[in-house]
């Protein structure tokens, strides 16, 4: 059980100091509530809403989530209560906070134009490796796509695990983080000519198919798309198979995805029910193993 005074300590850290230490900063104010990116779903238009008076938030993109700060580790994070609470408590005691401001420039653009890419290597770090296995992803299937990547942002440096791209960008996850560089897309992986491609939505999915199934790669090719709205994208790809297994979240995102491949004429093999009670197949598979 824990401590309801510890938990109503954590809920007043401020959201924008957790966001600011993630790299998200906001656009724009809107009347009282702070305008961001979704630092979840990829968009064109900010739709990422935080009240920094009543200290919560919601986002308006993919399933229009909104709660307190403790909700929002379990929304980015893909983590239960107990867990977000444990990573706020880590949280608490840092002081690596990046302040901002209104200049009326697009703040979150400009921190992913000026992101440099310092080097990129085999993961050493143990925090990464700590934060890997929490995933409950084992070293072996983990160094065949993740690497450990150095960057720099506004003239502080950082690390995260990296996830690279068909265009050599990369996307970042660490225990506090969830981003990337600027150079976005989706991530191809080949198979054997099975005559069915599987596409997941995130790359901690894809890994956690493979660790599942106890392989280093996928019989079938393989789309990471990285965020859902590379799907139109890969359309012509995918339509160039008799069968897609689909791997999305079980939420409204994910649903509307199958319905416009579906209405697409793309034959779909929905694999949600492996992991039907839960939101995505990382978060089924690590309460598999817990």
């Amino acid at each position: 059980m824990i401590d309801k005074s510890i938990i109503e300590e954590l809920k007043k850290i401020p959201i924008t100091d957790y966001l600011n230490q993630m790299g998200c900063q906001p656009v724009r104010k809107q009347g009282k509530e702070l305008v961001y990116y979704s630092p979840r779903y990829q968009e064109n238009s900010p739709s990422f809403m935080v009240d920094p008076i009543k200290n919560v938030f919601h986002d308006f993109s993919g399933t229009g989530e909104k709660g307190d700060l403790i909700r929002l580790v379990q929304y980015l994070q893909n983590c239960s209560f107990g867990q977000a609470v444990q990573i706020l408590k880590k949280f608490s005691g840092s002081n690596n906070v990046i302040p901002f401001s209104f200049s009326g420039q697009n703040l979150n653009q400009a921190n992913n134009s000026s992101l440099e890419v310092l080097s990129v290597l085999p993961i050493q770090n143990r925090a990464l490796w700590a934060y890997v296995e929490s995933r409950k992803i084992s070293p072996k299937v983990a160094s065949q796509y993740l690497k450990e990547v150095h960057y720099r942002v506004d003239n502080k440096s950082y690390f995260a695990i990296g996830f690279q791209n068909d265009k050599g960008g990369f996307e970042f996850r660490s225990r506090y983080f969830q981003g990337g560089t600027s150079l976005k897309w989706f991530t191809t992986i080949p198979g054997k000519p099975t005559g069915a491609i599987n596409v997941f939505e995130g790359f901690f999915d894809f890994l956690t198919c493979c660790q599942h199934h106890n392989t280093i790669r996928l019989n079938s090719p393989t789309i990471v798309l990285n965020s859902l709205s590379f799907l139109q994208v890969t359309l012509s790809i995918l339509k160039q198979y008799q069968v897609v297994n689909t791997f999305f979240d079980n939420d409204n995102a994910g649903k509307r995805a199958i319905e416009k491949l579906t209405a697409q004429e793309v034959k779909v093999k929905d694999c949600s029910f492996l992991y039907a009670s839960f939101k995505d197949y990382n978060e089924y598979y690590v309460q598999k193993q817990n």
